[in-house]
Parts: C-alpha cells; sequence; structure tokens
C-alpha cells in the first residue's frame, strides 16, 4: 500500500476509531481518515470523499452496519467494507459475509486489521483487473471474428481461382493418384486396425496388418459400429466423436471396450475426417497397458494407504507417550521436576502434530508449516495456560511446504522458543506479544521467534547456555546446518536460516 489510502469509518466511539487509526499507523499504512455516525454523514462522505476502504461497527445508536452494507452495495460495489466490532458473533459473521461484506474484525484483535484491508484491496485489485482482461479479452474476440470474416472471402475468392483451373485436372489426378498409392503403402505399414466410417458409423472400408479385433473384411464393411459388441455408452460416445471431427475438422479419441470369450479388451480409437461425409477411425489394443496401469495404481494406493497407517500409529505411540508422562508427572512433588515432565509432554506433542497433520491430508511427503505453526502455537499458549488478555502471539508466513526431515526439527525449534518466552519473558503478569516470522527467501529458509519481554541475560552466552531447551535449539539448527543469531533490543529474538530446496 504505497499510494495514500482514503479510509471511511463509521463509528460512534471515538476512541475505537481512533484505535483502528492507531494500529494502521502502527504498521506504516499512509492514509487519510473521516468518522461518521449518522446514515446521513455517511451518504455524504461516500459522494464527496470517495473511500478506499470502509470500516463498519456492528451498531450505532442512529444506524447500522448492515444498513450501511446495503447502501455501498448500491453506490460503491467494489469499495472493501470491513465490520470492526467487538458483538460481532459467528451467524452474524456468515450473514454480513454472504450479503457482500469483504471481512470482519474483532475489537479486541485489531492486530488483524492490516492484513485484512491489504487482502480487501488486493481482492479489489484483482477483481478490477481481471474486470480489464475481460473486456481486452471481448474486444479481442471481436477483432478475431472480423479477421475470420475477412479470412473466408479470401478463402472465397481463391476457390473460385481453383475452379477456373480445371484445365490442369489431368496432372492433379495424377499427383493424387501417386500419392493415394504412397498413403496405402504407409498405411499398409502401420499395425494399427483402420476404418472408414460414414457419419451414421457405418463401415465403408477396412485395412489391417493384425487380428486385433478378431474381424475379416466380410464381416465388417456395409454394417454399423452397433454391429460389434459396443456397449450403448460406448455407442453414444463414438457416434459423438464422429460427428464433432466432421463438424471440427479435428482429432478426435476416445476408449471403449469389447467383451471377447476370455477378457474385456480395451481399445483407443482416434478418428479424423476424411471429407464432409467420412471419417478415418484407427483402433489399437490398449488392454495390456490399462491393465499395468491399474496395476501400479493400486500399488500406489495400497503404499498410500500404509503410509498414511504408519503416520497415525506414530502419532497414536506419541500421543500415548505423552499421556503416559502427563499420568507419571501427578505423582511429582518436585517443581523442578514436574516441569521437566512438561517440557518433554510439549516436545512429544509438537512431533505428534506432524504425524497427524501427514495423515489427515493427501499429501504423505509434505505439511504445510504455516498451519502447523498455528497450531502448535496455539496449543502452547493453552498447556502453560496463558493469559491471552496479557500476552498474545502473532504468526507472519507465507504458504511453505516442508517435507517431514525437515519440518521435525523446525517443530521443535519453534516449540522450544515460544516455550522459552512464554516461561521467561513475561514475569510476574507482564504483558506483552510474541512474534513468529517464518519465510522462504529464494533457496533460504529464515525462522523468527521474538518477544518484547524482559530479555534474555546479557550474562548468558548462547553457546555455553546449560538449559535442555536452548542446547536442543542449537544442535537443531546445527542438524539442518543452519545458522542461529540471538538479538537482546527491546527484548529477545532469535533468528535461524538454513538452506531450503522446497523454497525454491
Amino acid at each position: 500500500m504505497d499510494e495514500e489510502l482514503k479510509i471511511l469509518i463509521l463509528e460512534d466511539v471515538e476512541f475505537d476509531a481512533e484505535l483502528m487509526e492507531y494500529e494502521m499507523q502502527r504498521e506504516g499504512v499512509s492514509f487519510t481518515s473521516r468518522r461518521v455516525e449518522t446514515e446521513d454523514g455517511f451518504i455524504r462522505e461516500l459522494d464527496e470523499f470517495r473511500p478506499d476502504v470502509i470500516l463498519v461497527d456492528h451498531s450505532l445508536p442512529q444506524f447500522d452496519g448492515v444498513t450501511a452494507l446495503e447502501i455501498v452495495k448500491n453506490k460503491s460495489p467494489d469499495t472493501p467494507f470491513i465490520f470492526v466490532s467487538g458483538k460481532i458473533g459467528d451467524e452474524f459473521a456468515v450473514d454480513v459475509l454472504k450479503r457482500g461484506a469483504t471481512d470482519y474484525v474483532f475489537k479486541n484483535n485489531l492486530t488483524k486489521l492490516v492484513p485484512a484491508v491489504e487482502r480487501a484491496l488486493n481482492e479489489r485489485s484483482e477483481l478490477l483487473e481481471r474486470r480489464k482482461a475481460e473486456k481486452e479479452l471481448k474486444t479481442a474476440y471481436n477483432q478475431m471474428e472480423i479477421r475470420i470474416q475477412e479470412r473466408t472471402r479470401e478463402l472465397s475468392e481463391t476457390n473460385k481461382r481453383l475452379l477456373g483451373e480445371i484445365a490442369e485436372r489431368k496432372v492433379v489426378e495424377e499427383a493424387l493418384r501417386e500419392s493415394e498409392n504412397k498413403n496405402n503403402s504407409l498405411l499398409q505399414a502401420i499395425p494399427d486396425l483402420m476404418f472408414i466410417l460414414t457419419k451414421d458409423g457405418t463401415f465403408v472400408d477396412y485395412r489391417t496388418n493384425t487380428q486385433i479385433m478378431d474381424l475379416k473384411p466380410e464381416e465388417v464393411i456395409g454394417k454399423n459400429i452397433s454391429d460389434i459388441g459396443l456397449s450403448e455408452d460406448d455407442l453414444k460416445l463414438a457416434l459423438s466423436k464422429i460427428e464433432a471431427t466432421l463438424k471440427t475438422d479435428s482429432l478426435k479419441s476416445f476408449e471403449f471396450q469389447i467383451p471377447t470369450k476370455s477378457v474385456i479388451r480395451n481399445y483407443e480409437a482416434r478418428i479424423k475426417r476424411l471429407n464432409e461425409v467420412e471419417t478415418l477411425c484407427i483402433v489399437r489394443d490398449i488392454t495390456e497397458k490399462k491393465q499395468a496401469e491399474d496395476k501400479l495404481n493400486k500399488s500406489l494406493k495400497e503404499k498410500d494407504v500404509l503410509l498414511k497407517e504408519i503416520h497415525h500409529r506414530v502419532k497414536n505411540n506419541l500421543q500415548i507417550v505423552s499421556s503416559l508422562l502427563s499420568l507419571q508427572s501427578r505423582y511429582m512433588k518436585d517443581p523442578t521436576s514436574l516441569e521437566v515432565f512438561k517440557d518433554s509432554q510439549s516436545r512429544i506433542k509438537s512431533m505428534a502434530l506432524i504425524h497427524e497433520k501427514l495423515y489427515q491430508t493427501g499429501d504423505l511427503t509434505r505439511i504445510n508449516l504455516t498451519e502447523y505453526a498455528n497450531e502448535l502455537v496455539s496449543d502452547l499458549f493453552r498447556s502453560y495456560s496463558v493469559n491471552t488478555y496479557l500476552v498474545k502471539y502473532n504468526i507472519k508466513s507465507n504458504h511453505i511446504l516442508l517435507d517431514i526431515n525437515t519440518a521435525i526439527p523446525c517443530g521443535l525449534i519453534i516449540n522450544e522458543l515460544v516455550t522459552n518466552s512464554i516461561k521467561h519473558a513475561f514475569p510476574d503478569n507482564t504483558p506483552g506479544e510474541i512474534d513468529i516470522q517464518i519465510k522462504c527467501l529464494d533457496d533460504e529458509f529464515f525462522l523468527m521467534v521474538k518477544d518484547n519481554g524482559i530479555g534474555f541475560p546479557e550474562e548468558l552466552d548462547l553457546e555455553q547456555v546449560k538449559t535442555l531447551g536452548l542446547q536442543l535449539v542449537t544442535n537443531l539448527t546445527s542438524q539442518l546446518d543452519g545458522t542461529i543469531d540471538l538479538r537482546r533490543d527491546g527484548g529477545t529474538r532469535f533468528q535461524i536460516k538454513f538452506q531450503e530446496p522446497s523454497c525454491r
């Protein structure tokens, strides 16, 4: 959003509007805003201010967001319309999205406001570009129609000239006979079965050097394709392909089956127009090919099922270990031992979650790290009973897919760093934020876990630290041939980089 945005805010609480403006300023958004509370003021600003984005509260003393939405749909339907409210429920959110609202954001989570505005503006830009492309396509289509008509007239004139050259007919006929002889020789060398068919499927000619369908010429010529054992569906398909190639003069193909005494044979037919009423049909036996494909597909499905079952069982076994640790911890009275058990349990859960993701998705080789990180951090906040009104987390990530060999150490690193922030960064109910950034740059993977808490002690050296969690982070980073950078400005920030081919 390099250009300055014009933002219209329908809000009766001036402080709430200022919070929205502050959030956008904090995220570096350049904008001009106007706030209104009434329907007349809202309509006036739509006409005069012409906003780029509209932010609307659920309800106001003299006006409401749904009515405002209907007004915008009539006056400026392309303008992004975002509900920003503290009372909106799931049913209402679904309803307003169906009515045409672009998005909705809760007032107690305004960190999602700027992403929602960016997403809305991107969607509007894509819509306008699509409309422009459709207009250009329509113009190109009309121009193409004109060129086709011109070309048709040229062809018509050329045809008239050819009719005037009838005197050269004997030379042309001789050339055609020579060409036909060459074509016949070529056709005789082709092992496939060849038919000449009329529009209704009658056999006019039949040539073959093999016994693909065990048919003799006298059993075929003059008969219809309905007489060779085609099913009703295959017969309809064949006649439709014949009709299509006669109309369009394009190559058409389809597959069909014919049952024999011992087995059902599979064939592939390719049809090409010969003249206005006849087509050439070339048939090849693909039974062995089909059998090989079926066998391969069956084998692949069996392997997929087996691999999913393995992931499922690994996940279940890890959950059993986690449950055993939870049960055992009930008998532990030493706080330090309890903390060790809890940390071990969270590590096991982070690995189990990866196997669960692989089991639930169709891709058994890669995992969506963005979705995984969101579930992992959310589970950690629940596990450590974090007061989310005081401590919040933000995850910024692209759509990144990693294989299991990379995803497991990444998940453990995220688990350890977020756990470290939860446990140490905000003592005595200090409010704060934990920011997690995951992205790919060329072929390099970048992970940042940052908090604005009390900071990592200056006297502690990351290379000499004795805690298991941070030792695990450094070991896993080394395992990935990566680098780790610790910064203590305004809190604690860990930055980890390593080469990742899937980032390309």
